[in-house]
């Protein structure tokens, strides 16, 4: 009997419940586009992942977007000026413990896990050029559900931006034993200069992104630099962007990304991004409808 309480002390300190994140750019087709620069940018309803406080700074009355992701990466959200919901459903991929439970050694497999999250945004204008807001969520994963929360803050002067979010505030962790999953706090600050453009150019945007915190994601430690711009032509029916980053923790890599987006219609958008680098290589798709 003590033998066999000591074989399980072991397996539970050889594999403790695994901290890991989810990727910023998980969600959204314009911030993947310009490579996760977005905290200081979003203004569309991915804004209830990027940053809620951006929900405040709208270009419509409402905003609503689907999209898809490789890897089976599915949103939904719909956005009013400082209030959201929002629907996502992504792999969240884990290093899970593979050997047997009196192997104390420490191989582990990617077990594909997939969350998801329903979440409500709200937000408060502290003062005429800030804002504070937070998406309160129900997060499902490892087949149990936990409430947890993300927060953020925009503040604008002029055309710059500045904005910081923090995602997973709680910490909150599924499952028990070997099959714990720790869900990671993790920061983010932005940097963006909007401006409107002049001729045939409608709009610039120029941003820059850094992580504050490095976070355990697909097995590797991350801690992201990324810099974007976004373009808008012809009468903003058709929107360019492009962005560069690089992880800065150890073992990390570069990685570039581009974006379009395609208005046929007054009030649809259609989308499309893709990133690749050393440690990415993902596309996403999405339709947005703003009134």
């Amino acid at each position: 009997m003590g033998r066999t309480l000591g074989l399980v002390v072991c397996a539970l300190a050889a594999f403790p419940s695994l901290a890991i994140a989810q990727r910023f750019d998980d969600v959204g087709v314009r911030a993947q586009g310009m490579a996760g620069a977005f905290v200081a940018v979003a203004d569309d309803s991915s804004a209830t992942w990027w940053n809620p406080a951006g929900l405040a700074t709208g270009l419509g009355v409402v905003d609503l977007s689907v999209h898809a992701t490789e890897g089976g990466g599915r949103a939904l959200a719909v956005a009013f000026p400082s209030l959201g919901l929002s629907y996502y459903r992504l792999k969240i991929s884990t290093i899970q413990p593979f050997s047997s439970i009196g192997g104390v050694g420490s191989s582990r497999q990617d077990n594909g896990a997939v969350g998801s999250q329903l979440g409500v945004t709200v937000g408060q204008s502290i003062t005429k050029h800030m804002v504070v807001a937070t998406t309160v969520k129900l997060v499902n994963a490892q087949g149990e559900t936990q409430a947890d929360l993300d927060a953020g803050a925009m503040a604008s002067f002029g055309a710059v931006r500045l904005g910081v979010t923090v995602r997973d505030v709680r910490n909150p962790t599924f499952g028990s034993g070997t099959d714990a999953v720790e869900l990671s706090r993790r920061g983010r600050a932005g940097a963006a200069v909007v401006t409107e453009g002049r001729g045939s150019l409608d709009r610039l945007v120029f941003s820059i992104d850094a992580d504050l915190n490095a976070a355990r994601v697909s097995g590797r430690d991350e801690r992201e630099v990324a810099g974007g711009v976004e373009t808008w032509w012809l009468g903003r029916r058709v929107g360019v962007r492009g962005g560069a980053g690089a992880n800065v923790a150890v073992g990390g890599g570069a990685f570039g990304a581009f974006g379009v987006t395609v208005v046929p219609y007054p009030r649809l958008s259609l989308e499309g991004a893709v990133t690749r680098g050393s440690t990415r290589d993902q596309w996403a798709l999405g339709v947005r409808l703003t009134f």
